[in-house]
């Protein structure tokens, strides 16, 4: 295994620290208040995601894909919200929503550990 080079490594860590952004600003939506900001939030996350994915170079492929799986599930939840927002879409969505906060931050921890 190669020892990724200090430009790469901060790469990286830049990247997970937007990751960190991004999914701070997810947990901080309120999902009553309707599913717009939620989207706009998910977009935000799926794009630093890309980016530290590329800047990883295939490290941390375990948590990119926990985190990868956490999204599509909120994606779908975020969908089933759009077309009928009441209490039980509401609930999936931010049961789905603290799952992406879970696994964005596991992923984000395992960045900064080599950082």
């Amino acid at each position: 295994m190669s020892t990724p080079t200090n430009a790469s490594t901060s790469a990286v860590c830049k990247s997970a620290a937007d990751l960190k952004a991004s999914i701070t600003g997810l947990k901080d939506i309120n999902v009553s208040g309707g599913t717009s900001a939620v989207s706009a939030q998910v977009t935000k996350i799926k794009q630093d995601l890309q980016t530290l994915k590329t800047d990883a170079h295939g490290e941390f492929s375990t948590q990119v894909d926990a985190l990868s799986s956490a999204l599509s599930k909120l994606t779908s939840s975020l969908d089933a919200a759009k077309a009928s927002l009441n209490a039980g879409t509401v609930s999936a969505l931010a049961s789905a929503a603290g799952s992406v906060v879970t696994t964005g931050t596991s992923l984000v921890t395992a960045v900064q550990n080599t950082c």
